[in-house]
């Protein structure tokens, strides 16, 4: 006569739960490093878009002979005008017309950059006269201002200790980026 033999197959449910608790140590352990890389490359990026616009609205000034406007909004229909809002986005255009403004009837509109809305990252411009526009002349230079800057921040706070990026640019150079790790966010 010959013996059969049955064997398990599945778990018990010990070992069930060591594995659901080993899964919610590591989710707990591993949850704050990746909000802060998150939160870090949500600020760089950001960061390098605006300063990519700054360069891009300073070359099309160069290369075509006229005005270039940086706007701090997304809707055409309100570049000129009250200080906008950098964190919602931003445009890039130039002024063939010499006109002050972006006519995107006359394919004077470049670029649109919009700004995600659940972000936490705040754009500060360190100087009044590029709250609401940033102007390159045709040399290159900045129209209005002496030295061109914004911060970019996590806006999550100092409590945080987020490195705040830094774009500057003086009256006639191009603007740089920088990593401020002294002066968190």
């Amino acid at each position: 006569m010959s013996m059969k033999r049955f064997y398990s197959q599945g778990y018990t449910l010990l070992e069930l739960l060591v594995t659901i608790v080993v899964i919610g140590a590591v989710t707990a352990i591993g949850s704050a490093p990746m909000k802060s890389f998150f939160v870090q490359n949500e600020v760089r990026d950001i960061a390098w878009d605006l300063r990519m616009s700054m360069k891009l609205a300073r070359a099309e000034a160069m290369t075509r002979g006229v005005d270039a406007i940086l706007c701090s909004t997304t809707d055409l229909s309100s570049c000129s005008g009250v200080a906008g809002n950098w964190n919602q986005g931003w445009l890039v255009g130039v002024d063939l017309n010499n006109d002050g403004a972006i006519n995107e009837a006359q394919n004077e509109l470049i670029k649109v950059y919009d700004v995600d809305d659940n972000t936490q990252v705040t754009v500060t411009p360190n100087d009044p006269a590029f709250e609401h526009t940033v102007r390159y002349s045709y040399t290159g230079w900045l129209v209005d201002g002496d030295d061109l800057g914004f911060d970019v921040c996590s806006g999550y706070g100092a409590v945080e200790g987020y490195a705040r990026r830094e774009i500057r640019s003086s009256i006639a150079g191009e603007p740089k980026l920088t990593k401020n790790m002294v002066t968190k966010c």
